[in-house]
């Protein structure tokens, strides 16, 4: 009888262990961009590890992020995508692959009760999100990184060549990049006012904005130039304009470039522009250490008025650049651009209310994004 009711006394602090410890695994709350993620029985409930690391089944949390969530059975291996990036989730190892480059974690992933559990900060922190946690609270905040002052509106006036026109930039971190490629689909143009100019091109910047350069597309706008409403070939270093001798490309023309540093000498890096596996333009630059150095891919509509978010009339349609791929120095091997993060800088002791750098979309309301990835500018009506 007393072995009995021994029996049940333990059963019973067992069982209500086990609510006091779901219950605590209940109570832990988790915040994207200040939402709070409802979880429940079917969807699981965070918890604690052994190692001490915080356990969050994946899907509910991705999905809050925007990312389509897919399971490879064969591979045993959860599949994440939102835009340019694709995070692959195997369960067991202590890895995960962000557009296939693999990046080490300290808990691998589990399968519990039907549904994936991992720790949430590698992953969140792939697609670009910061995480936080508060002991005190027991809240974990997710916010979308960004290095600027969310309460400033970005306009014209305080983006980094905002006033010169519209555009819309992509450009990698400082990390040391000499080469970049890509197939090129040339948009088709409509001239509204004299001085209004599209271009399509690639760079490379240093921090200290001393050597940036610029080559590919420019649009010849000039009604007497014998090639008018044609695009041609450039490449510009600070006041260096270049051009390719006769060379008129024809407006829906699809072409492959490539632009790149080429070490001559200890003393000379020469620049080169290829178009369609020809060389077109070369010149020795200005700076010869490409170890820091960052690029950038920039579809825009230049003007020759100040622009001031709602002024231009011209229009650039169905500008397509795919296959971007990268190099980075002392490397020949040409890498997908997606694998590499975005470089954005909010510079907010410049100017009255700071200034924006790197990757930005200068004004959305100008650019249009098909579902192809194909951009085009104008002003929406």
């Amino acid at each position: 009888m007393k072995k009995t009711v021994l029996i049940t006394l333990i059963s019973i602090i067992i069982i209500a262990m086990g609510t006091v410890c779901k219950a605590s695994e209940k109570s832990l709350t988790i915040k994207v961009d200040g939402k709070v993620i409802l979880f429940n029985e079917s969807k699981g409930f965070p918890y604690v590890a052994d190692t001490g690391r915080t356990m969050v089944p994946l899907r509910i949390c991705l999905s809050s992020i925007g990312c389509e969530v897919d399971w490879n059975k064969k591979m045993q291996t959860v599949i994440a995508s939102k835009g340019e990036i694709t995070v692959k989730i195997p369960i067991g190892k202590k890895e995960i692959l962000k557009n296939q480059i693999p990046i080490s974690i300290d808990t691998a992933a589990i399968v519990k009760n039907g549904c994936t559990y991992m720790p949430l900060r590698e992953v969140m922190e792939a697609y670009g999100y910061v995480v936080n946690w508060d002991s005190k609270t027991r809240i974990i905040s997710i916010t979308q990184k960004t290095s600027y002052d969310n309460s400033i509106e970005l306009t014209p006036f305080n983006i980094n060549g905002g006033t010169t026109g519209i555009f819309s930039r992509k450009q990698l971190e400082f990390k040391g990049f000499d080469g970049v490629q890509a197939e090129i689909i040339l948009p088709m143009v409509t001239i509204a006012e004299k001085g209004d100019c599209p271009y399509v091109y690639f760079g490379f910047d240093w921090k200290n904005d001393v050597g940036n350069v610029e080559g590919g597309f420019q649009f010849i706008e000039d009604s007497n130039h014998p090639n008018y409403n044609k695009w041609t070939v450039y490449m510009r270093q600070g006041n260096d304009w270049l051009w390719g001798n006769d060379i008129a490309l024809k407006q829906g023309s699809t072409h492959n470039i490539k632009f790149y540093s080429e070490i001559i000498s200890k003393k000379q890096v020469d620049l080169v522009i290829e178009l369609d596996g020809r060389e077109i333009i070369r010149k020795a630059s200005t700076v010869t250490d490409f170890s820091n150095a960052s690029v950038k891919s920039v579809t825009s509509i230049a003007m020759s008025k100040n622009f001031d978010g709602t002024n231009c009339f011209s229009r650039l349609d169905n500008c397509k650049i795919s296959n971007m791929k990268v190099s980075k120095v002392n490397s020949d091997l040409y890498l997908d651009f997606k694998n590499y993060n975005l470089y954005r800088k909010w510079k907010a002791k410049i100017g009255v209310s700071g200034t924006w750098f790197g990757t930005v979309e200068c004004i959305p309301s100008y650019l249009h994004i098909g579902k192809d990835g194909a951009i085009s500018i104008y002003k929406r009506q």
